[in-house]
């Protein structure tokens, strides 16, 4: 893990089960190689660190791209319906105020839709 990573994308094991598009966060814990491990955002307020390639189970290593380093845009998991060009959330809701991890290039019809976001690092809108 450590060193340079151009294309933004960094392995890390995953603390929980992860499907792709799963925004992550840090879970405050490491793997046996002693690297941080991650797990999907399940709050509004979590602060994010990417976005899983792959769907992986609890243990796995699993690639993420990590927000506002990654080239191009990212598939996001949707956590419900989202329009094109709302602001997306953490859990990948669209928000008005609060965390942002980027814009919604693509609409969502419901929860577990992936859509196409311009991610960004974590801000707080509104």
């Amino acid at each position: 893990m450590n060193g340079k990573h151009p294309n933004g994308i960094i392995t890390y094991t995953a603390a929980a089960a992860c499907d792709k598009g799963a925004i992550v966060k840090f879970t405050g814990s490491t793997d046996t190689n002693g690297r941080p491990t991650v797990t999907p955002c399940t709050e509004a307020t979590d602060v994010a660190i990417g976005v899983t390639e792959t769907e992986c189970a609890a243990g796995d290593e699993v690639a993420v791209g990590i927000l506002g380093n990654y080239t191009g845009t990212t598939l996001v998991k949707a956590g419900g319906a989202v329009t094109v060009g709302a602001s997306v959330s953490p859990i990948g809701t669209a928000v008005t105020t609060g965390l942002t991890i980027g814009t919604a290039l693509d609409a969502a019809a419901a929860s577990g839709d992936l859509i196409e976001v311009a991610h960004r690092l974590p801000i707080s809108i509104g």
